[in-house]
């Protein structure tokens, strides 16, 4: 049966036609956003959307879409079909950060990318500074956006425009700009889309730090792109149990151990 299946979407897999780079760039009246869906979990009939350009900002947002991606396509065909997703938001976001951080990759610039050789080495010290800022500047806004959910919701008839820059201000650093008190926060989409979700963004990121130390101690530190190892290591240690574990027991199951935020310290503070 599970032969049979498995040869079944394979099949439907190859029969259809390589897709079109073109109709994920930038156009008027397309959605400015990116995201992966699902559309049938038997058949992997799984689709990325994207308006996108020609840069590195953008190739990150198609790595970490492809990210979601992989991971539904390769959850196991016989799960029961309730059970036949991701163990959690936050660790489908952990493969999308996993995946999205390696535009600053070096040996993934080299070998997937290729650029040239002296070109990375030359940019190596200046990748891991702006990675580091990166992480840095992107977590104390997550929390903004964490902060200012779970007062909305405790008390949404407060001022709510001045709580926004409020927490800006204090997380990020931020002075507003002078006299404007205005409902800047609504103009984040995950509020309306995807409510109650970014905290699972700064979680993504803890695991995906996590993953990266025991894939890397697990295959000896290198070439670990490039190694068919660490393909096996995330399909069958993260993607195939579906949710039949919860996310501690998914990361566990992977990493030999549960969530411990000293991996993401090391990669970004040292």
């Amino acid at each position: 049966m599970t032969v049979t299946r498995e040869r079944r979407v394979g099949k439907e897999l190859r029969s259809r036609e390589p897709p079109d780079p073109s109709k994920h760039e930038e156009r008027a009246g397309k959605s400015q956003h990116a995201f992966c869906l699902c559309v049938d979990r038997e058949s992997k009939d799984v689709r990325v959307l994207a308006n996108i350009r020609n840069d590195e900002r953008w190739t990150a947002t198609m790595l970490h879409e492809f990210g979601h991606a992989v991971y539904d396509k390769y959850q196991d065909i016989e799960m029961p079909w309730l059970l036949m997703q991701p163990a959690h938001e936050a660790t489908t976001e952990a493969i999308a950060m996993l995946f999205g951080r390696l535009t600053r990759n070096p040996d993934w610039l080299k070998r997937v990318a290729r650029v040239e050789d002296e070109v990375v080495e030359a940019l190596r010290e200046r990748l891991a500074a702006r990675q580091r800022l990166g992480m840095l500047i992107f977590v104390r806004w997550a929390l903004v956006m964490v902060r200012f959910e779970r007062q909305l919701y405790r008390d949404p008839e407060q001022d709510l425009d001045r709580l926004w820059w409020e927490l800006v201000q204090r997380i990020q650093r931020i002075t507003p700009p002078e006299g404007r008190w205005a409902p800047d926060w609504a103009a984040k989409i995950h509020l309306a889309t995807a409510p109650v979700y970014y905290h699972n963004y700064l979680l993504g990121e803890l695991i995906a730090s996590q993953l990266q130390h025991h894939i890397t101690a697990r295959l000896d530190g290198s070439g670990t792109l490039t190694k068919p190892e660490t393909g096996d290591l995330l399909v069958q240690g993260v993607f195939r149990p579906g949710r039949t574990v919860s996310w501690e027991e998914n990361l566990v199951g992977a990493t030999g151990e549960g969530l411990n935020p000293e991996h993401f310290v090391k990669e970004f503070v040292g």
